[in-house]
């Protein structure tokens, strides 16, 4: 059998996607699982573990939407005049020039971990909402607290696609290029913490959910411990959810079902979670 990682991002954002990650835990679809620490439903964390022993459950650091958890006049380098995060590109373009302060970005990791331990307990994994940690020089303070705490495991960003077809020589080389940073910086990391082998992203020519297009995608790599993120919500209403609120219906769809979990069986896939690293 193949060991892929079905991982759900934001739980603790709202009953709607709280609510769609149950749904799919109790399918055996989904295995692993990040809480959120700064939204509307982070009481429903709080049984989490007890409802499913056998569920990864990791933090999701979230420094790009909403509000901190800290007071905002203790992290004013992370918000704008009315208290919100900035937005994903403008954290990453003042974390370039040097705009954020990395003493508050540790103020209010410490202080989300600090949550998260109080209402979930110990974190199985680490990783980042919005992808944050993929400003380079920011990911290094994000590990720094997750070493502090003893966190073991952290998501990859190595990458395995189910849809490279005709993307044109240009897309092609920066493709490999990319691919090669993320081995070489990825390689470093792993003397840290744990990390599934790689993980699947897209072009988005094709979505993952398409007939088989995931399934032969993890099948023709072969790798175990593969990890599938997906983001389901049982309704596309949510001021949070941007441009993919019709993608995260289709995702609790696709994680709710016994009839594509049978099939991915059937072709030797059997879901695991953070445990199997």
């Amino acid at each position: 059998m193949q060991k892929v990682i079905i991982t759900a991002d934001d739980y603790g954002m709202c009953d709607i996607v709280d609510k769609a990650i149950d749904a799919g835990i109790e399918n055996g679809i989904i295995t692993s699982t990040n809480v959120l620490l700064n939204m509307d439903s982070l009481e429903n964390a709080k049984t989490l573990r007890k409802r499913y022993p056998n569920v990864s459950v990791g933090i999701h650091w979230n420094v790009t939407t909403g509000k901190p958890v800290c007071d905002p006049e203790q992290v004013p380098s992370l918000v704008d005049a009315e208290g919100n995060f900035w937005p994903i590109n403008e954290f990453k373009r003042r974390y370039r020039k040097h705009l954020i302060s990395r003493e508050e970005l540790v103020c209010e990791l410490e202080a989300q971990y600090a949550m998260f331990e109080t209402n979930c307990g110990k974190p199985d994994y680490w990783n980042t909402h919005e992808n944050s940690a993929l400003q380079v020089r920011a990911f290094y303070v994000f590990a720094e607290v997750a070493k502090r705490h003893g966190i073991k495991a952290t998501r990859t960003f190595q990458r395995v696609y189910y849809d490279k077809v005709g993307i044109g020589l240009k897309r092609e080389l920066r493709e490999f290029a990319v691919r090669i940073f993320f081995e070489i910086w990825f390689s470093s990391i792993r003397k840290d913490f744990k990390m599934p082998s790689a993980r699947i992203v897209s072009f988005d020519k094709i979505s993952k959910l398409d007939g088989d297009y995931l399934l032969n995608g993890l099948i023709r790599d072969g790798r175990d411990n593969i990890e599938v993120v997906v983001h389901p919500a049982l309704t596309a209403k949510h001021p949070y959810f941007g441009n993919i609120s019709e993608k995260r219906v289709a995702e609790y769809r696709f994680v709710i079902s016994s009839e594509i979990k049978e099939r991915y069986i059937a072709k030797g896939i059997e879901f695991v979670s953070f445990s199997a690293l």
